[in-house]
C-alpha cells in the first residue's frame, strides 16, 4: 500500500465523508472504488478494443434471428402516440 496526500475543496470533502459514512466505508476505502471506477472509464482494456476490432456483428445477426416474429404483448408496447425524437 501507498499513502496518498490529497488536498480537496471542503465541499468535495464532506460529500465524500457524508457518502462514506452512508455506505459504511472509511474515507480510504471510498476513494480508492472512486479512483478505480474513474481509472477505468479513462483507461481503455486493451483485450475490449482487440475483441471490439474483431467485431462483424455475425453473432448478433444469427441471435436476432432466433426472435420469433411475433406482436409484441400489451405491457411491452410504446404508447399510442408516441413520436420518436430525433
Amino acid at each position: 500500500m501507498s499513502a496518498l496526500t490529497v488536498n480537496l475543496p471542503d465541499n468535495l470533502h464532506d460529500k465524500a465523508r457524508e457518502v462514506a459514512a452512508a455506505k459504511n466505508l472509511s474515507m480510504d476505502a471510498l476513494v480508492a472504488i472512486a479512483l478505480a471506477q474513474s481509472l477505468s472509464r479513462l483507461v481503455a482494456e486493451p483485450h475490449l478494443e482487440e475483441r471490439a476490432a474483431r467485431a462483424t456483428g455475425k453473432g448478433m445477426n444469427n441471435f436476432l434471428a432466433q426472435v420469433p416474429n411475433a406482436e409484441a404483448p400489451e405491457w411491452d408496447r410504446l404508447p399510442q402516440g408516441y413520436k420518436k425524437k430525433e
